[in-house]
């Protein structure tokens, strides 16, 4: 079977993804096209979200398993989608910027019958995926950055040290 997501983000109405990708494929798959498809540094961590019908985040498959009393977390390596996709209207989130809670909302539109699907593809893309990572903009912020000539300050010799604190005793 080969499933079809449509990929979009809260940011940008404007960006659209149609990914076709078989049943038996991992998460990492998916995360791998996804991470294609939007020019995004392979390198930074990312997790998908089994969520409900709301959105709602539910469970975590991500690419380090934690399992605690508190957290489970899958492991998107192990993890075949057809393990946690229920069937056609499937929603999950995946989050690529964990500092600022950012993501895409995927939705499993069709279910093709066809076996002969040899790798993930990007069957439609429509507008510009949003930057992987917001930059803050220094100059417009109450942020103070210390210039290069600040960033270095000199304490004095040791000898001033040892005028300050006295010998050290060994």
């Amino acid at each position: 079977m080969i499933f079809v997501f449509e990929i979009s983000s809260p940011e940008d109405s404007d960006f659209r993804r149609t990914v076709h990708i078989k049943s038996d494929d991992t998460f990492d798959n998916l995360h791998l096209i996804i991470q294609d498809t939007s020019n995004f540094d392979h390198s930074q961590a990312a997790s998908f979200f089994i969520a409900d019908e709301q959105w709602h985040r539910q469970i975590e498959i991500g690419q380090f398993s934690i399992n605690s009393k508190r957290q489970r977390t899958l492991s998107m390596y192990n993890s075949k989608l057809e393990e946690s996709i229920s069937g056609i209207g499937q929603k999950l989130v995946y989050v690529f910027d964990f500092f600022n809670d950012r993501f895409f909302y995927i939705e499993l539109m069709n279910i093709l019958m066809k076996p002969d699907l040899k790798e993930p593809f990007v069957a439609y893309e429509k507008g510009n995926a949003p930057d992987q990572f917001l930059t803050a903009e220094f100059e417009d912020s109450d942020i103070m950055v210390a210039g290069k000539e600040e960033s270095f300050k000199s304490f004095g010799d040791l000898e001033d040290y040892f005028e300050i604190f006295g010998e050290i005793d060994v």
